[in-house]
């Protein structure tokens, strides 16, 4: 549902297959240790996006889009367009999450193809660099970087990302405000505020999905000594002129979950045109796993529908 006022839902039950998730994974977390090591994280995450892939419906592969590898400003990319309009006058710059440690462009490509075929914009998935073996600000550079060779080639560019690509995305839009190449910003429950302050913040502690300690964890991996008070990662200072219309997903079961209402408002009170949604049933990662959850797959579905609607 879009929310403009003040007074929403912030948590329901989780959605059936939403909660059919979370006892899977639960049950899959077994009795074991698991590694805090990055890089076992990185190589644990690379492995299961195969298994994530053969889940996903529709097959990710007979989705009518092309996909070809490509280098813009030195990062590489997946790009994409549809089947139907193989020159699009749009770009989505794609910011995948996995707080800014793990997460791959190979994990999202579903993401990416199902975005190009619900808009019929094109899709720039990016494999921007990721902490700790780049840290905070390389994901930043590549992230603007690449959305600074398209617009110089005349794209007309949407950016969008989830989690800390949500970050990421805000970030590229605020560097870019005044710009009217940049034609929207899509924030799917986006990283705000890194001193985790807020009351859902202090709420999530355990579970299969998103908590306080794992984003906690990811912030020390990201910034690596840098300040967390940097503008381009803490967001909730003052809002610059000329940002392009947001749309902002929030969802009930997230830690992120009042940085971002907080910072959806903060951008409609600035004058930014917003298109606010928020689904208290529920949780952080649904988004990326929209194949595979039909309660996710309605969000989806909603948000492109907005961003094409507000972005034209």
């Amino acid at each position: 549902m879009e929310h403009q006022q003040d007074c929403i839902e912030l948590l329901a039950p989780l959605a059936p297959d939403c909660e059919d998730l979370r006892l899977e994974l639960l049950a899959a977390q077994g009795s074991g240790p698991v590694s805090t090591d990055p890089k076992d994280v990185q190589a644990q995450h690379r492995s299961q996006a195969p298994v994530r892939r053969a889940k996903w419906r529709p097959d990710p592969d007979t989705i009518p889009v092309t996909a070809i590898d490509e280098v813009v400003a030195g990062v590489r990319v997946l790009r994409y367009a549809p089947l139907a309009n193989p020159s699009p006058t749009t770009t989505l710059v794609w910011l995948h999450g996995g707080g800014w440690v793990f997460g791959d462009i190979d994990t999202a490509d579903p993401v990416a193809r199902t975005a190009c075929d619900l808009t019929g914009w094109g899709v720039v998935n990016v494999d921007y660099r990721l902490a700790p073996q780049h840290p905070f600000p390389a994901a930043v550079d590549d992230s603007i970087a690449v959305t600074s060779a398209l617009l110089d080639l005349g794209q007309r560019v949407v950016v969008g990302g989830d989690s800390a690509g949500g970050n990421l995305a805000a970030v590229v839009a605020r560097h870019f405000a005044g710009d009217p190449r940049l034609a929207g910003q899509v924030l799917v429950y986006p990283c705000i505020d890194p001193s985790l302050s807020t009351a859902s913040a202090h709420e999530f502690i355990d579970g299969p999905f998103a908590t306080r300690a794992g984003l906690e964890w990811c912030y020390l991996h990201y910034l690596a000594g840098a300040s967390p008070q940097d503008p381009r990662v803490d967001l909730t200072g003052a809002v610059p002129p000329g940002l392009a219309p947001a749309i902002v997903l929030t969802v009930g079961h997230d830690p992120l979950r009042d940085e971002g209402i907080a910072y959806a408002r903060g951008l409609a009170a600035a004058g930014v045109e917003v298109r606010h949604f928020h689904a208290p049933d529920s949780f952080h990662g649904a988004f990326g796993r929209s194949g595979l959850l039909p309660s996710a797959a309605a969000d989806v579905v909603r948000v492109w529908a907005s961003a094409v609607e507000i972005v034209g």
